[in-house]
């Protein structure tokens, strides 16, 4: 039975870890390459999970189902936000424009958290749907978390596909490497960030489905989980697609291998003690390079 609630944990750890890096990657483009940091990117996923949820009671729409409206909804939702919030604050240095984007985003998680809060209530909120679960050998598998995961590697393939195959990927990368230059050579940065924080916000939308699905959740859990995010970015390496998922996977086991073995009340530190641990052992992260 040790070995089955190990089993069961390591496979929470892993979906855990993918709705974490889902929610990392949009962030991961906006603070790495664009150099924005939107503070109130965790905002996305919570909206995400009450527009999941309330399609379920009011539809009964299967909530996989429902990661598809929230990419239409949330698509136009991420270039407003960029068009109202960060387009007017843009022609700044970097070390102004770093300063300006996190007071602002700040004030606008608290403000979108307040609002819900408001409108919703304090009690969390879940949706109700499950799947048949899986038996091999002996060893219960979740349905819902083996497709949640499921959708969660396709999603960040494709994500992976667009960034390396697309225009959109080539801006992204000369923006990265030489924002001038890139200038110079006619990249449109204003419309290339609205579009990125268009995906940004679908992807962290997206997690949030997949986290209601699985998980309680409230109108207070995205500056939280922002902060998981910017741990998760540090530790995979600012910047580095494939560091946000690695960081997103190794953050989810560790938190449900401390809910195990130390406590539950010991999980949420968990992202603060990587951050810190990081910064000190290796600050560029495991796929970063060190400056200079």
């Amino acid at each position: 039975m040790r070995m089955v609630a190990i089993i069961e944990i390591l496979i929470g750890g892993l979906c855990l870890g993918g709705i974490y890096a889902l929610g990392a990657l949009g962030l991961t483009v906006s603070f790495g390459v664009l150099r924005v940091l939107n503070v109130a990117h965790g905002e996305f996923l919570m909206l995400g999970s009450f527009t999941c949820y309330f399609l379920f009671k009011l539809f009964g729409l299967n909530p996989f189902v429902s990661l598809v409206v929230q990419v239409i909804v949330f698509l136009p939702v991420g270039f407003l936000f960029q068009k109202l919030f960060i387009e007017p604050i843009s022609n700044r240095s970097a070390h102004e424009m770093l300063i300006a984007s996190t007071l602002v985003t700040f004030g606008l998680a608290i403000a979108t958290e307040d609002i819900v809060a408001f409108l919703w209530g304090g009690s969390d909120a879940g949706v109700s749907y499950a799947l048949p679960n899986i038996n091999l050998g002996g060893i219960t598998v979740s349905s819902m978390r083996t497709a949640a995961l499921l959708i969660i590697v396709a999603l960040t393939v494709l994500f992976q596909v667009v960034l390396k195959r697309t225009y959109i990927g080539m801006a992204l990368r000369g923006i990265s490497q030489n924002r001038r230059g890139a200038l110079v050579v006619g990249i449109d940065i204003p419309r290339i960030s609205m579009i990125t924080f268009g995906i940004g916000a679908c992807l962290a939308a997206v997690a949030g489905g997949v986290y209601a699905s699985i998980y309680a959740f409230g109108p207070y859990i995205g500056l939280p989980l922002t902060v998981k995010f910017l741990a998760i970015i540090v530790l995979g390496g600012v910047g580095s697609f494939a560091g946000a998922f690695l960081g997103g996977i190794i953050l989810g086991l560790t938190e449900n291998l401390v809910a195990l073995y130390v406590g539950l009340q010991w999980s949420p530190a968990v992202a603060f003690l990587l951050l810190m641990v990081i910064l000190i052992a290796r600050p560029e992260g495991i796929f970063g390079r060190r400056a200079g």
